[in-house]
């Protein structure tokens, strides 16, 4: 949507119009956890933005990257998989760091209060606004239900379901 975005001025009733040059930005941007572009992952060649381009390329017989050429095209795109998924491994191993970093072990034990979410929607009628509501209400912790959810109750013993861990304070 933000491509879009940007290639509209005024008029929004021709933002379908600019959609192949989108497309062709986004198939030749190289990916931060691949490392290369998506273009280039499937078809094991970059891509020719016009027939100059390919032209040049074929006069001077480079339609092939010089460290894979003489290989075959299948042996060629497993190499670039294994690549990309190497790198997509070490990614994926950063992002974990990353996350890990500010991640907080939380547990709670049934009968302990708590304090939960609130996700009220804001209701006209009712005059709720659920801006100005409190971010988090007090509720007693039923039972744990998987590694990180819990079932809750509010302090009059109605339950008022399960929660994530992220959605819980102590």
């Amino acid at each position: 949507m933000a491509a879009i975005r940007s290639y509209l001025e005024e008029d929004h009733r021709e933002w379908d119009a600019c959609l192949p040059e989108i497309e062709v930005a986004l198939r030749n941007a190289v990916h931060s956890a691949t490392g290369e572009a998506p273009f280039f992952t499937v078809f094991g060649r970059h891509m020719f933005l016009n027939g100059a381009s390919y032209k040049l390329a074929r006069k001077l017989k480079s339609l092939c990257d010089n460290e894979m050429s003489g290989m075959r095209t299948a042996d060629k795109l497993q190499l670039i998989q294994d690549k990309v998924q190497k790198n997509l491994e070490c990614a994926y191993d950063r992002s974990r760091r990353r996350y890990d970093k500010r991640a907080r072990t939380f547990l709670a034990k049934p009968g302990q209060e708590v304090y939960r979410r609130n996700f009220a929607p804001s209701d006209f009628k009712k005059a709720f606004n659920a801006k100005i509501a409190r971010k988090f209400l007090k509720a007693r912790v039923v039972k744990t239900v998987g590694n990180n959810a819990y079932e809750l109750e509010d302090l009059q013993g109605r339950s008022i379901g399960v929660y994530h861990a992220k959605d819980i304070r102590l």
